[in-house]
């Protein structure tokens, strides 16, 4: 009987050993700061590039008429969103007449509240109701998003997780297509 016990506790032994070892595997793999994932950008592959929309919301048209001009779709059923909103807020106080803001909803008393609710409802706002818009014009149906514009046409759209890490991204994207222009 002791002898039954010793190796069950031997076998416990290495498997707690074991169980470590993984642990220590599966933390090496994982980023070191949970900051340093924030800031990834991806490419939104299905976009349509180099599209022009057939229509412009009124909301949104000024938007067009600019050189460069940035447009971040943001979801009231994305988590993220609700953290990139605060950081949008905070940016509509400085009022940039290149940005545009669209909240993709399921309906539209949704979307004014998730505005309201974050305070990017004083900003320039198109409330798209089922995304119905950015999906069918710019094959976008994911956000956070940020869709970079020249005289109107769609250059990249980008998904994102941190308001300045984007904008850095997309301010060295335009200053790129400057120098080549």
């Amino acid at each position: 009987m002791i002898l039954f016990l010793s190796i069950v506790v031997l076998i416990l032994a290495g498997a707690i050993v074991m169980v470590f070892a993984m642990l220590g595997e599966l933390s090496s793999r994982v980023p070191a700061s949970n900051e340093e994932s924030l800031r990834r950008i991806e490419a939104i592959d299905t976009a349509r590039t180099g599209h022009s929309p057939s229509h412009w919301p009124a909301e949104l048209a000024h938007v067009a008429e600019q050189e460069y001009s940035l447009v971040l779709i943001l979801s009231s059923t994305c988590v993220s969103c609700e953290k990139i909103a605060g950081q949008v807020s905070k940016m509509l106080d400085r009022g940039p007449a290149n940005l545009g803001l669209v909240v993709a909803c399921p309906a539209r008393e949704r979307g004014e509240h998730f505005a309201a609710t974050h305070g990017i409802d004083r900003g320039t706002l198109y409330i798209d109701e089922d995304g119905a818009w950015t999906k069918g014009e710019f094959s976008v149906e994911t956000s956070p998003a940020a869709l970079l514009f020249r005289n109107g046409r769609l250059q990249s759209a980008l998904l994102f997780w941190d308001l300045p890490a984007v904008l850095t991204a997309v301010g060295s994207m335009s200053a790129n297509d400057q120098e080549v222009a």
